[in-house]
């Protein structure tokens, strides 16, 4: 080196200026970092089955006792339970593959889950991206939480836990922040190469609901959308479930403590009704405590009607929050109803 160069160089350093090395750019999102195929699931006898349902009944009846709910879930158990035929063809496991998998959304590593058929033919297939309910690590996806009958009639089905669960980064915020976690399976879906993104699809459950509601408002490029359970006016849900709003909603949403009707407001589908511009399913229990019929699926219903939008609406007397009693309806409907609008 010259002397002239060392003396630029020590001049520089007395000074307290360095050359910085380039910061390292991060993935952008949708960017998927991660995947490994999902554990085999363990076998289950029917009988075992039968013992699992029993035991989440006997769970939900009691959960919706402490919030003042009485039900009779219990009294019509085989109407809540999957044939022996059912079972058996479901627990085969031999048609889909399933990977779970972390992306990037707002530089933050979120899990999610792939379900695609077993056997690609070349073909591009359509997507359904599934909005989970539940909150922070209630109600996760599971590998067998795939949505069976999206994979058996040709769907790649794409869903993520949410920023903060199962494992990711980040903090769950309710309808917040999180969902651009939603948002960003449209670039990740797209990068995979065999998604037919001209026919993307949505469903959301409880939560998912929400979810699906707040990404359609923000404009996900999607053909249509089946919700069931689905919460859509969390200001009368907060008043129907106090202790949900005081002990859950409280913890998650930013400016709760503040104004807890604003952040509400903004989280439900009621008061932006006007902005969603896609086909909407409704489909919702006449017996479900935790998503009231007449102020959450009605309520929307209303709403859409109002705004002269293209909806179903089918209420099901007696049945649950996840239309136990009439499952495979719910399936074969939203199968139905996005293959109305497959393009």
């Amino acid at each position: 080196m010259r002397r002239s160069s060392v003396l630029t160089v020590i001049s520089l350093l007395l000074l307290g200026v360095f050359v910085a090395t380039p910061a390292r750019t991060a993935p952008p999102d949708g960017t998927l970092v991660e995947t490994t195929p999902c554990a085999a699931p363990a076998k289950r006898t029917y009988e075992q089955y039968l013992k699992e349902q029993r035991t989440s009944l006997e769970e939900e009846v009691k959960a919706a006792a402490g919030e003042g709910y009485k039900l009779n879930y219990l009294d019509n158990f085989d109407r809540f339970v999957l044939s022996r035929e059912e079972f058996e063809r479901r627990e085969s496991f031999a048609d889909y593959e399933c990977r779970k998998i972390k992306y990037i959304s707002d530089g933050l590593k979120v899990v999610g889950f792939i379900w695609k058929p077993k056997h690609l033919t070349g073909k591009k297939l359509p997507l359904v991206i599934v909005n989970r309910g539940g909150n922070p690590n209630l109600a996760l996806l599971t590998p067998q939480s795939f949505y069976y009958p999206y994979v058996t009639n040709g769907f790649v089905v794409i869903g993520s836990q949410y920023r903060g669960a199962d494992g990711g980064e980040g903090k769950d915020e309710f309808g917040g922040a999180d969902v651009n976690d939603v948002l960003n399976l449209i670039p990740l879906a797209r990068a995979l190469g065999y998604v037919d993104m001209n026919n993307v699809f949505m469903h959301g459950a409880s939560r998912g609901g929400m979810q699906a509601f707040l990404s359609i408002k923000r404009g996900i490029p999607i053909n249509a959308v089946a919700v069931n359970g689905a919460l859509t006016d969390l200001t009368a849900s907060a008043k129907a479930r106090p202790r949900v709003a005081e002990r859950v909603w409280s913890r998650l949403i930013p400016g709760f403590a503040e104004n807890p009707e604003e952040v509400l407001r903004e989280r439900s589908a009621v008061f932006f009704a006007d902005k969603i511009d896609v086909p909407v399913l409704i489909l919702q229990g006449g017996a479900d405590w935790r998503s009231d019929a007449g102020s959450q699926a009605l309520g929307l219903a209303n709403k859409l009607q109002l705004f002269g939008k293209t909806y179903e609406l089918h209420v099901y007397a007696g049945d649950d929050h996840p239309l136990s009693i009439n499952r495979l309806e719910r399936e074969r409907k939203i199968v139905e109803w996005f293959r109305r609008y497959m393009k």
